[in-house]
């Protein structure tokens, strides 16, 4: 078993880990850090949902404020709370696939990460009737082949620009809001978290984001989700 490990970390090193921001956002939309610039918007992001307690709280700060965001779903998840996901796209926001448990790709064998990456977009189809566009690999780590899978599946992966560091043992609702703002500029790609294992963070993630989106709007930049980049629907039909 052990040696089986070593093997597949090996192999994940050599095929890569993402580090090439310019080069993505090159390729993009196929795989972004960042949206354009022009376009005057902010894509808020939020990782590990849904969560029955604090997915509700984005939800509620979000329709505060007019604000569109992008939901990356942990399949096991939608199955615990399908009519959760459902109000998330009733709402106009785009969820996109986080795999089905939130597995590392490195510690996958390619056949475990094509399963995680297609349970987890079957899942999102049966709850909500509607194909997802966007992959976002757990802890942002992922390797060619995980890349190429998530392609072939149909999907543009995202990762981003600015990591709020609601997942941070010790993190607050201070240190999360300035490291928000301190990241907001027209195309900025802003990772949050609303559930996962990281749950005080993310309360406080969430009572911080009134005061970041108040901040978009007297900057003038809209909250939009990502497929709102590139002229992009919130889901596929």
């Amino acid at each position: 078993m052990l040696a089986k490990w070593a093997v597949s970390a090996a192999f994940a090193l050599f095929v890569g880990y993402d580090l090439l921001p310019d080069l993505m956002e090159r390729r993009a939309p196929t795989s972004i850090r960042r949206g354009p610039g022009s376009a005057g918007a902010v894509a808020l992001t939020f990782d590990d949902g849904p969560h029955p307690e604090l997915t509700p709280l984005v939800l509620e700060a979000l329709a505060a404020a007019s604000a569109r965001a992008t939901f990356f779903l942990v399949g096991e998840n939608v199955r615990r709370y399908p009519a959760l996901v459902r109000e998330l796209v009733g709402a106009g926001h785009a969820v996109g696939v986080h795999t089905d448990t939130h597995r590392h790709a490195w510690l996958c064998t390619p056949a475990r990460m094509r399963q995680e990456i297609t349970r987890c977009l079957e899942t999102i189809g049966e709850a909500t009737g509607r194909r997802p566009l966007w992959f976002r690999p757990p802890y942002g780590a992922f390797n060619a082949v995980t890349r190429r899978m998530a392609h072939g599946a149909g999907l543009h992966v995202a990762l981003w620009s600015c990591d709020a560091g609601d997942w941070l043992p010790g993190a607050s609702q201070q240190g999360i809001e300035g490291r928000v703002i301190a990241g907001l500029a027209p195309g900025a790609v802003i990772d949050l978290h609303d559930g996962g294992q990281t749950l005080p963070g993310c309360r406080h993630m969430a009572a911080a984001l009134p005061a970041v989106l108040s901040t978009m709007r007297a900057r003038g930049l809209s909250a939009v989700h990502l497929g709102e980049f590139f002229g992009l629907p919130a889901l596929a039909d």
